[in-house]
């Protein structure tokens, strides 16, 4: 027998493995293990010293002895390990059959009693019949081991290397440190490991790690939780801090799914201020978007009056619709502005997104038109007015449509002597003014334009007909037409235009004929203009990434298509940035970008499609790794999302959910099919599953609220100073309802059906 001097028992109860059952209360042995699962023998009243043992619960099974000092030392070295087990269920014991039929017994004498007429009751259960029905058992997984290496540091494997068919495990269940110890460790990654092949890194293993975690919230086993209260008094409470690696996050998927009001977004802030806070603590550039469809990010919280841009002073907010009030509180408009010759590239790139799927000859005859092509890029005088022919058409159809330029706006339209004949009548317009241009404002480049397009397709339809060898069959098409004026708006040189090949397509636009909508077709860009903005936003929004801020993109004032034509512009040019220095072997520039309704945008049935090979969301899931793009997306729908995302996802948190298909898929995904039954039952908003890229298994926690306390424990360790309550709530809705947009029908029909006032029949007395 081994001998255990002092220093020996000081040694022993100082290891790592040691540590992890000083602080843990027994409840039972493993009376069937095996490589996957394990059953355990437990009692009500070793369950009762241990606060009870809820499902998914945490245990650990050692060899017996081995939570003693002296004992321990008789532990063959190769057994001295202990086993994380986590409860999945109850289960059989072999003798269960007998021992419902004794609670059975008990509980209808129990009743009988209650019920009996005279003063002799049953006889009570004995002692020795009590203590077999208290015998209970439960079915574990078996999530792994925890040993020593040779250096006397605790590693975790993810399996068991031996199963003894009389081991005699007995089970504890932790608290306090010894459960701290637990949920705080990591393992590296794949990817990230020592010795991992050349050619295997992970997109972030490259990037700097820090040893400083964030506590993301804390282990919670159930959602009832009375027992755990109970527990914590008498210091064995097992909700202790759950810890993240914020380096997991960088450059990776990380998916959130639950129901609306889950706390979707509330554990989305929490996973941005730990990416936040990573950035700082390295001093890596690293930046983050956030698309904001209902103002939860832009806006403060109302009960706590916390919002986001309370982390640090690099947060940028863009709205739709910025008011003057908001651009003076540094607040960007999320708009552009189409009459900004530096603009134009962004303008008439939103434009071809919304008419890409028009399948009509003239709006494809519009769009390949191009007015993004500088007219002061050319040096023959004659391309030059053919092209800004080409804009002022463009410009004039943007006006008709609803949209108008800054006041002091003019254009430079190109004119002859034919010209300026043709335009003299229009209101306020100078046309003696001299030299080979006149400077319209808006009003007057679209009177002018729309005259211009009339004459020009008056002329090419007059030299149609001369080269048919037609008649003119009415007086309008007799008139006289000056080809000379509006020469610069006919591409047919056998006409006598020499203007842009593409010309009609904007001509046609602005003057349509038969059925065709013409320039009404882009009222809808009415949203997107400001003529206040002074750049696009979307470079914007990619400049303030790469220089790592946190950028929200507040876009509660607007459509669902406004949001969809927004968000896809700024992927686009994030993906073309990134994409350009990929090609040109130029170091990607860390972004994470976080998407709502994930399941609109990652439909599995966008990727089947060979014709969305450019669709920006695809792309973005596609190629995001090699970019160091890390993607957040939420959804309620994990069965929509495409399976090669949900395949390369590193992280998943998961929370209430009330579909059972839903479930059911993600039960494929890790362990999760240990916590199907709790996703569909705990509605408890913030209480979610979380698995991590480096944590070995899932955990149930408790998400951290986002609230002024975490704000200023972010803001402190960044080295600014404590904030306040913020006042920056959403605008109110208004609280009494006008009908406004609703008429009532009852006065309506009252107004059109006069009520009857005398009989329509006269009755004979």
């Amino acid at each position: 027998m081994s001998s255990l001097s002092l220093g020996e028992h000081a040694a022993a109860e100082e290891s790592p493995l040691f540590r992890l059952v000083r602080q843990s209360v027994k409840i039972g042995g493993v009376f069937n293990l095996g490589y996957h699962e394990a059953s355990v023998l437990t009692n009500d009243s070793w369950m009762m010293r241990a606060h009870g043992v809820p499902q998914h619960c945490l245990l650990l099974a050692y060899p017996r002895g081995f939570d003693d000092p002296k004992a321990s030392a008789e532990i063959a070295p190769a057994d001295r390990s202990v086993i994380l087990l986590r409860v999945i269920c109850e289960t059989s014991l072999p003798n269960q059959a007998d021992l419902i039929h004794l609670r059975a017994a008990d509980t209808d004498r129990a009743i009988t009693n209650h019920y009996r007429q005279n003063q002799d009751p049953a006889p009570p259960t004995d002692n020795l019949t009590q203590a077999m029905m208290q015998q209970a058992a439960f079915r574990c997984r078996v999530l792994g081991t925890f040993v020593e290496n040779e250096s006397g540091d605790l590693v975790f494997g993810k399996d068991v290397d031996a199963v003894y068919a009389a081991a005699g495990y007995l089970v504890s269940k932790p608290h306090g440190e010894s459960l701290q110890i637990i949920i705080d460790h990591v393992e590296l990654p794949m990817g990230e490991r020592p010795g991992d092949q050349q050619g295997d890194d992970a997109p972030n293993a490259d990037m700097p790690d820090t040893d400083a975690t964030m506590v993301i919230g804390t282990l919670r086993y159930s959602s009832a939780r009375r027992r755990e209260r109970v527990a914590k008094t008498d210091g064995q409470g097992t909700e202790v801090d759950v810890k993240v690696r914020p380096k997991d996050f960088v450059a990776h998927k990380t998916a959130v799914f639950g129901m609306t009001r889950a706390g979707k977004s509330n554990t989305m802030k929490v996973l941005a201020s730990a990416v936040h806070l990573y950035a700082h603590r390295t001093g890596t550039r690293v930046g983050q978007l956030i698309f904001d469809p209902a103002g939860e990010y832009a806006y403060a919280n109302r009960q706590d009056g916390t919002a986001l841009s309370q982390l640090g002073d690099n947060v940028r907010i863009y709205r739709l619709g910025a008011t003057h009030q908001e651009r003076a509180a540094n607040i960007r408009p999320l708009s552009l502005n189409f009459f900004d010759d530096k603009q134009i590239n962004g303008c008439w790139s939103l434009v071809n997104s919304f008419l890409a799927g028009e399948n009509k000859v003239y709006i494809n005859n519009f769009l390949a038109c191009d007015p993004t092509r500088s007219p002061d890029d050319v040096d023959d005088t004659g391309d030059k007015k053919r092209l800004l022919a080409v804009r002022a058409m463009y410009f004039a159809i943007l006006h008709k449509a609803g949209l108008r330029p800054p006041s002091k706006w003019r254009f430079q339209l190109p004119v002859n002597q034919g010209t300026r004949d043709l335009l003299k009548d229009v209101r306020g317009l100078d046309v003696s003014a001299q030299g080979q241009y006149l400077y319209l404002t808006g009003a007057q480049l679209e009177e002018a334009c729309v005259r211009i397009a009339t004459e020009a397709s008056r002329a090419a339809k007059s030299a149609g007909r001369a080269r048919g060898g037609r008649k003119a069959k009415t007086d309008e098409e007799a008139e006289e037409t000056s080809v000379e004026a509006v020469s610069l708006w006919v591409a047919d040189r056998a006409s006598g235009g020499h203007g842009d090949p593409a010309i009609d397509g904007m001509v046609n636009m602005l003057s349509p004929t038969g059925s065709a909508s013409g320039w009404k077709i882009l009222r809808f860009l009415n949203e997107y203009h400001s003529g206040d903005a002074t750049t696009d936003f979307a470079p914007s929004i990619y400049a303030d990434l790469a220089r790592g801020r946190l950028v929200i993109v507040d876009l509660s004032r607007g459509s669902e298509q406004v949001l969809q034509v927004c968000a896809e512009r700024v992927i686009t040019v994030i993906l073309g940035n990134a994409s350009k220095r990929f090609r040109e072997g130029m170091s990607p520039r860390p972004m994470q970008i976080f998407l709502e309704e994930a399941h609109r945008l990652l439909d599995r049935d966008k990727f089947a499609k060979t014709t969305t090979a450019n669709d920006p969301y695809v792309r973005l899931a596609r190629e995001a790794a090699k970019y160091k793009i890390g993607l957040i997306y939420a959804t309620q729908e994990v069965s929509t999302v495409d399976q090669s995302i949900l395949s390369n996802t590193a992280n998943w948190v998961c929370a209430y959910m009330n579909n059972s298909a839903e479930v059911a898929k993600l039960a494929k995904f890790y362990d999760f099919a240990d916590f199907t039954d709790q996703i569909l039952t705990a509605d408890d908003r913030g209480f979610v599953r979380l698995r991590t890229d480096s944590s070995p298994y899932t955990l149930p926690i408790q998400v951290a609220k986002f609230d002024l306390s975490m704000v200023n424990r972010i803001r402190q360790e960044c080295g600014l100073p404590p904030t306040v309550r913020s006042n920056d709530f959403a605008p109110d809705v208004a609280k009494v309802d006008s009908f406004e947009d609703c008429p009532d029908p009852d006065e309506i029909y009252s107004n059109k059906f006069p009520p009857q006032t005398e009989p329509m029949f006269e009755l004979e007395g």
